[in-house]
């Protein structure tokens, strides 16, 4: 539950626009002891009934894809990496910092299928580049190389804290 309803983001166009103008998930895995947290590039879809799918990739072996083995269930925050807000008067105002952020919940899971890795590393580079994604054509040895995880979202919630706050430049 969020503590601070006045800056939750419940408009779904919100949310795309946050998603869209953010760069770097940073996604926790389950270990025995603590919390593996990894920022990495993503990718997301929205399905006709607004659910959300992320992916993300990387080496073919590793931590992360072990652990997701023993245990899919992740947590994962992505944020448009913010700017600090300096107050009009440091008398009235302390320093704050603005963001919008996506945070939440999902299980992962190891993508095998070729054509489903295809598809999340062109939206990948469809999302970094801001280009169409029919323009990236995926060689097949990068499909055979590259490790693709897909993040079936099971809930999430949307914030902001805005520049624009009154008694901020």
């Amino acid at each position: 539950m969020m503590r601070r309803k006045d800056r939750e983001v419940t408009d779904i166009n919100e949310i795309k626009l946050i998603l869209h103008d953010s760069h770097v998930i940073h996604s926790g895995f389950r270990t025995a002891d603590y919390p593996y947290v990894v920022p990495t590039n993503f990718a997301y879809e929205f399905d006709a009934d607004n659910h959300l799918t992320l992916y993300i990739h990387g080496a073919p072996v590793g931590h992360k894809r072990d652990l997701i083995k023993q245990d899919g269930r992740m947590g994962f925050e992505i944020d448009d990496g913010g700017q600090l807000m300096t107050p009009e008067d440091s008398q009235e105002n302390t320093p704050s910092f603005a963001y919008r952020s996506v945070m939440g919940y999902g299980d992962a899971e190891l993508v095998a299928d070729p054509e489903v890795k295809r598809h999340a590393l062109q939206l990948l580079l469809s999302h970094e580049t801001g280009q169409s994604i029919d323009l990236f054509h995926i060689s097949e040895k990068t499909i055979e190389y590259v490790g693709v995880i897909k993040i079936s979202v099971k809930g999430y919630t949307a914030k902001e804290h805005l520049a624009e706050e009154k008694g901020f430049k």
